[in-house]
């Protein structure tokens, strides 16, 4: 079994420029990587295979010490295990089916022509901020019944969860976070004074678990969890798919002239360029893999953006193939544990791209822009363009 100090280095100026690297590393090193640059150290797994088990294997690869590469006590929300997992995704599963999913269209496009209506005077703006990063900030807090009035203040608080998520220094993010929570227990408590209404934060604040309220920390850490689920990956993917379009060969071209299929290029994009590029397991048990063991109580990375780019499943796998068969794709993860808004997030891409094509088809990238922060994460953070 491999040591970390040998090829991979996720923290590397080389794999966050380009986590394609890193997968490479993965998929021609051992099947578990051992990986010590991180305090506490962890395991990798890389190939489809194995991480498409673990992830069917929800009692021995378990979710309560978070999904982040910290041990952190986070058994409650969508983020615990068994029984309690299954009545807690029951409590926030109608707002994801798809029925609920295809009444907000209408309000998806009314939202991306606002936001594109406020740049349309601009020189060159930036798809990120402008575009990729307001659109599922407003309509998750629309869901939720969260106001809107300031949701700069909401992205603030999203980063600071992930960049907590992924730090070997969480506390440094406590005092922000701590705001944020008191915020939503705010208003949860005032829901829970009133009648429930159509909001999923009245539902949240209603519902009970034998006969009991959630606790005040579950509600919170079920709003926070939503919150972030229904943001930070779909700013991303809308980001990624822009910037691989205008990137490579004519694509964006194609893409306004009707030659390119949206739905296959979202799954490309969440292939090559998968907005959260792997998360943690626990494991409850000692984990034997062909003679490859990973020890009880071991954090384990499913590195989704080797899995996504591994040879036996996906052919000419380092290619943005947009005819290529999605169906694969694993970045949503599988099993029990299934995003629940990856129908949400596909929704609002191909109403954003569909919006950006029809109303600046001469669209331009400046330059590439940047990367986010966190090592979990892939996106850019900022991406300026012009359409004139």
């Amino acid at each position: 079994m491999n040591s970390g100090n040998s090829k991979v280095n996720l923290m590397s100026q080389d794999e966050m420029y380009d986590p394609s690297l890193s997968a490479s590393r993965l998929l021609n090193g051992d099947r578990i990587y051992h990986y010590d640059l991180y305090d506490p150290p962890f395991y990798i797994l890389s190939r489809y295979e194995d991480i498409s088990y673990a992830l069917r294997e929800p009692d021995i690869f378990i979710e309560g010490h978070g999904n982040g590469p910290n041990f952190i006590d986070s058994s409650n929300g969508v983020l615990s295990d068994g029984e309690h997992h299954t009545l807690i995704r029951r409590i926030v599963q109608p707002n994801f089916l798809m029925g609920s999913i295809a009444r907000l269209e209408e309000r998806l496009e009314e939202i991306a022509e606002e936001l594109l209506d406020d740049v349309m005077e601009e020189d060159t703006w930036d798809i990120h901020d402008n575009l990729s990063f307001p659109l599922p900030v407003i309509i998750i807090c629309e869901i939720l019944g969260i106001p809107t009035d300031d949701i700069h203040k909401f992205k603030r608080w999203a980063d600071a969860t992930v960049e907590q998520m992924c730090s070997e220094d969480p506390q440094q993010f406590e005092k922000e976070l701590s705001h944020m929570r008191d915020y939503l227990l705010d208003l949860i408590l005032k829901k829970r004074k009133h009648n429930e209404d159509s909001t999923l934060l009245s539902r949240i604040a209603h519902s009970k678990i034998n006969s009991n309220y959630l606790s005040d920390d579950e509600a919170v850490n079920l709003t926070v969890q939503i919150f972030v689920a229904g943001n930070e990956t779909t700013t991303s993917l809308i980001s990624n798919l822009v910037w691989r379009l205008m990137t490579i060969d004519n694509l964006w071209e194609d893409f306004v002239n009707d030659k390119i299929d949206i739905n296959n290029a979202i799954n490309e994009s969440l292939r090559y360029d998968p907005p959260l590029l792997g998360l943690f397991k626990t494991t409850s048990k000692e984990v034997n893999i062909e003679g490859n063991i990973i020890p009880k109580n071991s954090k384990v990375m499913m590195h989704y953006g080797a899995a996504n780019r591994d040879p036996v499943i996906f052919k000419n796998p380092n290619t943005f193939d947009l005819t290529r068969d999605g169906s694969k794709v694993i970045s949503f993860s599988v099993g029990v544990h299934i995003c629940l808004g990856r129908e949400l997030a596909r929704l609002e891409t191909r109403v954003t791209l569909n919006a950006l094509k029809k109303r600046f088809p001469n669209l331009k990238l400046i330059n590439e822009g940047e990367r986010v922060g966190p090592f979990l994460f892939w996106g850019r953070k900022k991406l300026p363009v012009s359409h004139k």
